[in-house]
């Protein structure tokens, strides 16, 4: 394991983004912002092949630019990837370009890592910051910001924590070929190599990027292969320790194939009985399954997504499960990296290769 001395700052933000100019100076202003003046930082953004003016926007921050080519395989994990390479943090805390960093999270966080440290991620709370964010969630938020710092431990962080760098070293930084699921898969390594994940009782970003709930929107996930991960997860580690953990804590994706075999069974069982109450029975089963979840979701819209939803993962399921697994390390290094201004010294630097040279 790398010795936290070897790093030069004290939190490095890794942001990834394509397209982002909608919201990019948002989020890097929030980050300029509201990180304190006691804490030595750094900033990388890591493009992924955008076609508008979002790496131009990001050249007016003090940013080291990483641009990936549009040959190279592009998803959240590969950018997470490439950016901690270059991230020279004791802490590297990640963000989407459609987020922005909320005052109030960052501090705690850091203060929560430097206080224990079987502690590897820390999370916060994350807002919708399109619509109004659930009542319930807002009033949480809002009762939380004046009580006592809470720790909550948590399966994985979602796209938004602060990692413990040296644990990503030692137990492996983000699979940049894995589209989707990529939380759940790096956290699960993290936490069976012995550290904590957790989250804060704190609000830590307001995410304008979440399309809500709908049909349309899950299938313009799906025309992004964001349901791929689950079966990919899954090829990775067909032959590792992880499997079963990974089945445990994500193996609903496979109940929609269950029932599927269940609704086979028994329209093969009405047809050799000759009795068609088998495959009636079950569909009527089926039918009050899903009135009962319109019933607790107050949505027959609602219900209708989530059965939308579940199809979606199991074909991207089996999908990504025939994905061929490439090792990590061979993954492209076609990069661009263009001059980043250091922040503590004013100085500009050129930064041409991957901090110390990790792979």
């Amino acid at each position: 394991m790398l010795k936290s001395s070897l790093y030069r700052r004290d939190v490095s933000f890794v942001v990834i983004g394509k397209n982002s100019e909608w919201n990019i100076a948002r989020l890097l202003n929030s980050v300029v912002t509201r990180t304190p003046a006691h804490l030595t930082s750094e900033l990388i953004y890591v493009d992924s092949a955008s076609t508008d003016r979002s790496v131009e926007l990001v050249g007016q921050y003090p940013a080291t630019i990483v641009q990936l080519s549009a040959s190279q395989p592009l998803c959240a994990s590969a950018g997470r990837c490439m950016g901690a390479k270059y991230a020279n943090g004791r802490y590297i805390a990640f963000l989407d370009s459609d987020m922005e960093l909320l005052e109030g999270w960052l501090v705690p966080a850091v203060k929560v890592l430097d206080e224990n440290p079987t502690i590897a991620v820390v999370s916060g709370i994350q807002l919708d910051g399109v619509s109004p964010p659930p009542a319930e969630m807002q009033q949480a938020a809002d009762s939380n910001a004046g009580s006592p710092i809470r720790i909550k431990d948590v399966k994985f962080a979602g796209s938004a924590a602060v990692f413990r760098h040296e644990v990503l070293d030692a137990a492996g930084t983000w699979n940049p070929y894995i589209v989707s699921d990529e939380e759940p898969e790096l956290c699960l390594r993290i936490r069976r190599a012995g550290y904590r994940v957790v989250e804060l009782n704190r609000p830590s970003i307001r995410h304008f990027g979440y399309e809500g709930f709908t049909i349309a929107a899950l299938m313009r996930r799906r025309k992004r292969r964001l349901f791929l991960g689950y079966g990919q997860v899954i090829r990775y580690h067909l032959m590792s320790r992880y499997l079963i953990h990974y089945l445990m804590e994500r193996g609903w994706m496979l109940l929609p194939a269950l029932v599927g075999c269940a609704a086979v069974g028994m329209g093969v069982l009405s047809w050799i009985s000759g009795n068609v109450l088998w495959a009636a029975g079950f569909a009527g089963a089926m039918l009050v399954a899903f009135v009962l979840d319109a019933v607790r979701r107050r949505s027959f819209h609602e219900a209708m997504c989530h059965v939308v939803q579940r199809a979606l993962i199991l074909e991207g399921t089996i999908r990504g499960m025939f994905l061929h697994p490439y090792p990590p390390s061979e993954y492209p290094q076609d990069v661009r990296v263009s001059n980043a201004c250091d922040r503590s010294s004013g100085e500009m630097v050129m930064a041409s290769e991957p901090a110390r040279g990790r792979a």
